[in-house]
């Protein structure tokens, strides 16, 4: 039987291979490769998604200012886990909700220069995708934030476009005055029981603030708060200039607010200032532009107009005789 190569001409495989060519979401290639966000197997799926749920609840507790107060539920449901997690945080407006939880690569930390436990906005939702491609049940989520109604939501992700497909939006009850609740059920099992266990009392010794519960099939932890100090708020930094290639500093080129290189130099890097933003800029145009490039006419007072042309020329050849003419 003849293959399709044989029967087209050079521009009909063109055509036939180009009519193939379509773009993907990164839901859908994670939705393939789902071993890259650590969702390899049932034991180690379920250690990823407490991590990355306990990894949010913290962050949005400590960015309010409350100390964070942590429930943690793991339960055998037929031949699924139920995973819940609740926090203390200012909880989800219902418009964002959906985005937080229901679209990959979607935060509000990726483009700032601060330490962070997550930036990329892809842990929660990863959470999320591996849920619905294991046990195909939406994930289930109820917030409310302080002094606004409980809001629950039943939602997937559409991994052909990733974007959050919600099922239920309603308002409901809820015992907390403020925080987000979120139930999966995953295809998993407890064969990493102490690195979960390892991975919770690791988290409590190292956040203090953090009260923090655990319930699983086999056994309860409770960490109590050991302090009522909330660590300090961490500051954005400006990038080294060694520390930046070349596209990077492009890029940030056309995106300053600054009118002078100058004023680039120092308000965009950190330990620039304006003694070190002239040197750079001397050095710049020395290299590219040449020695005469750089030079400038010293003023009467600062140093001999004969001995400054000299120096600015040397090793120019017959430059220096222009000084005499």
């Amino acid at each position: 039987m003849p293959s399709l190569q044989s029967t087209l001409d050079d521009e009909g495989v063109a055509d036939e291979l180009a009519a193939s060519q379509r773009s993907i979401s990164i839901a859908e290639f994670f939705e393939k490769n789902k071993h890259m966000l650590g969702f390899d197997s049932g034991a180690r799926g379920l250690v990823t998604a407490v991590k990355e749920a306990v990894d949010n609840a913290l962050d949005a507790a400590e960015e309010a200012g409350h100390l964070p107060d942590i429930y943690i539920e793991i339960e055998e449901v037929g031949d699924y886990y139920r995973l819940v997690v609740e926090d203390n945080g200012p909880g989800i407006t219902s418009e964002e909700l959906p985005k937080v939880f229901g679209k990959l690569l979607y935060g509000s930390r990726f483009h700032k220069r601060e330490q962070a436990r997550g930036q990329q906005g892809i842990g929660i939702s990863a959470a999320v995708l591996y849920s619905q491609l294991t046990s195909g049940k939406p994930a289930k989520i109820t917030s409310r934030t302080q002094g606004g109604e409980a809001k629950y939501f039943e939602l997937i992700i559409d991994t052909d476009t990733n974007e959050p497909e919600v099922s239920v939006d309603e308002t409901t009850t809820w015992d907390r005055t403020h925080g987000t609740r979120i139930e999966l059920e995953m295809e998993a099992n407890m064969r990493a029981r102490g690195q979960l266990r390892d991975y919770v009392k690791h988290t409590a010794v190292v956040n203090p603030h953090a009260r923090i519960e655990l319930r699983e099939p086999n056994g309860e932890f409770k960490a109590e708060r050991a302090t009522d100090q909330l660590p300090a708020e961490t500051e954005e930094i400006r990038p080294h200039p060694h520390g930046v290639e070349l596209g990077t500093l492009l890029k940030m080129l056309e995106s300053t607010d600054s009118y002078s290189v100058s004023g680039f130099l120092q308000e965009e890097f950190t330990r620039v200032g304006k003694k070190t933003a002239t040197n750079v800029i001397a050095a710049f145009t020395d290299r590219h532009y040449g020695r005469e490039m750089a030079w400038r006419t010293p003023a009467t007072h600062e140093a001999d107009i004969e001995d400054a042309v000299t120096e600015a020329v040397a090793n120019k050849g017959q430059a220096l005789s222009l000084i005499h003419i």
